[in-house]
């Protein structure tokens, strides 16, 4: 598999799974990337801020932060200041995001299963070890690059 090839292999998945997420957005009246927000600090809450968000989900800091603004208002989130460094502000999910969060969970679930159809126990396997190597290479390529360059 070519390099091209995984990508547009990660592209499709994406967007499989945002077509997935939009069905949770017209039962609850949320944008995608609002639901994309809840889902991220469902399954990482120790990356809490809008800047985790922001990278780790290649989104615009900006759009985030709308998003953020948007669920605090409608009682999804709520902001936590730094004690320590009042510029760090952490997110975190409110019990009324349980029914959000448990709805991402089940399409998850129906999601994952219909990804890995046809695939054995020993096939799961592989694509573990095949994605932790991709991973670290992936990784070492990037330290080498910010290296070189000016960090950006």
């Amino acid at each position: 598999m070519q390099s091209a090839d995984l990508l547009r292999c990660i592209r499709c998945i994406s967007k499989a799974y945002d077509g997935v997420l939009k069905r949770i957005c017209s039962e609850r009246g949320l944008s995608l990337l609002e639901v994309k927000v809840i889902s991220f600090l469902h399954n990482n809450p120790e990356m809490n801020t809008a800047g985790d968000i922001a990278e780790y989900r290649l989104l615009s800091k900006g759009n985030v932060s709308r998003a953020v603004d948007s669920l605090i208002r409608q009682g999804y989130l709520r902001r936590v200041p730094d004690t320590a460094d009042r510029r760090r502000v952490y997110l975190y999910l409110l019990p009324s995001s349980a029914p959000v969060t448990d709805r991402i969970d089940r399409e998850w679930s129906a999601f994952d299963a219909k990804l890995f159809c046809g695939f054995g126990e020993e096939e799961k396997q592989q694509y573990d070890r095949f994605k932790e190597l991709l991973m670290q290479n992936a990784e070492t390529i990037m330290e080498e690059a910010l290296a070189e360059g000016d960090g950006k």
